[in-house]
């Protein structure tokens, strides 16, 4: 503490001279595993306060990812804190350099290193990093960084022979920049999913397919693809779950901001995307999924699910699209799992909730179905029918049960 105490005071009134001695400081309050303990708390408070008087040395990266994922997560912390006070002539000089910094390690999730252990809590913070680094770019200097992120994703495919869980990891840790980047970015991100289109299908469509750098189709390929989607009974792994739970929750936030006159979200867009999605309410969640709390939960994928579809119905915003929405979501109520019943049965609640009177059209091809799970032998499933069945009855102002 003494030592802390001391460099911080140097650090702050003497800053001008330390240039020789910055890599043996940042060593310390960066790489000295009591500086950044949560079992030291007030040795880690006094190091942080040490570095945030410090300009990050790019060169001391290696070392950190030696050290583990405390000292890596620290590092990325600072370069956040740096980008974020930067002037727009430094950013030009060194943003290139970061994002590099950053998608070399946004690689671990990959190269799986020894050192470390828990690589969710770096991954937070690169992507942190990232982010506040895409917040001070044009778009002239963003476009050509996300384009780069992309062809990065799915780079080491041609040359690597072992692809099983390698590849897809270090697309999941691509979508999770996206998801991110969409969070923030809002509708001024919502352009760049046309970028993102065929991947995006290509990996809720291909259940045992890792490798993720196949040349990308045309739109009528996957189109075909989407088309021939069948119930698959075979749980997904761990990666494929977790890589489809981002790429629903980017989605969800692309059609949440899809608000501008140049709409993403176009008729064609709308046909190529809604099988794929929809598909999702038949795939069975990985054995043991319980057994990894980083990994999003069953919940969490149906609730993402319900949002994403119901969102995809508010911003298509046309009554020629919904019926085909509708009817997709219609026949998954007739799956034999019950979790896909159900989940049908939540979107199509979430649609007359949100279309209100203009649902009412779709009921002459909706109430034959909800008559079906009126009888189904599943409680929550019949329970939830008749729930919906009183509320199309409070919309349309009279009973259906006539219709049934």
């Amino acid at each position: 503490m003494s030592i802390l105490l001391t460099l911080e005071a140097v650090v702050d009134k003497l800053g001008g001279f330390l240039n020789p001695y910055l890599r043996d400081i940042l060593g310390l309050v960066v790489l000295h595993p009591l500086c950044v303990s949560t079992k030291e708390p007030k040795l880690k408070l006094k190091a942080d306060g040490v570095r945030h008087l410090l300009p990050p040395v790019l060169g001391i990266y290696s070392d950190a990812a030696k050290s583990g994922e405390s000292s890596l997560s620290t590092v990325f912390e600072m370069l956040g804190n740096l980008v974020n006070s930067m002037d727009r002539s430094s950013i030009g000089a060194y943003y290139t350099k970061f994002f590099d910094l950053c998608l070399l390690a946004l690689d671990l999730r990959r190269q799986h290193p020894p050192s470390i252990k828990n690589i969710i809590i770096v991954e937070k913070n690169v992507i942190s990093a990232m982010v506040t680094l895409t917040m001070k770019l044009t778009e002239t200097m963003f476009r050509p960084l996300f384009i780069k992120s992309i062809e990065w994703s799915s780079s080491d495919v041609e040359d690597s022979e072992n692809t099983s869980g390698k590849t897809i990891n270090r697309v999941i840790s691509f979508y999770g920049l996206v998801n991110k980047l969409a969070e923030s970015h809002r509708s001024l991100f919502v352009p760049y999913f046309k970028y993102l289109l065929d991947g995006c299908v290509q990996h809720l469509v291909h259940a045992d397919d890792t490798k993720t750098g196949m040349a990308r189709k045309k739109k009528t390929k996957l189109q075909e693809a989407s088309n021939n989607l069948k119930d698959r009974d075979v749980g997904l792994s761990l990666e494929l779950w977790h890589l489809r739970a981002l790429i629903l929750s980017s989605l969800h936030k692309c059609f949440l901001y899809d608000t501008g006159s140049l709409k993403f979200l176009d008729s064609s867009n709308f046909q190529i995307l809604l099988k794929p999605i929809v598909s999702q309410l038949v795939m069975d969640s990985p054995a043991s999924l319980e057994l990894y709390p980083d990994i999003p939960s069953v919940k969490e994928v149906d609730d993402l699910l319900v949002a994403c579809v119901g969102q995809m119905a508010v911003t298509a915003g046309s009554p020629l699209l919904w019926q085909p929405l509708n009817h997709e979501v219609l026949m998954q109520t007739r799956a034999e799992k019950v979790r896909s019943r159900i989940l049908g049965l939540r979107i199509v609640q979430f649609l007359v909730e949100k279309l209100k009177e203009e649902y009412l059209a779709f009921l002459p091809e909706t109430i034959p179905f909800l008559g079906e799970l009126l009888e189904d032998v599943e409680l929550p499933v019949k329970s939830l029918a008749q729930e919906i069945l009183k509320e199309m009855e409070t919309l349309s102002g009279e009973s259906l049960r006539q219709y049934l």
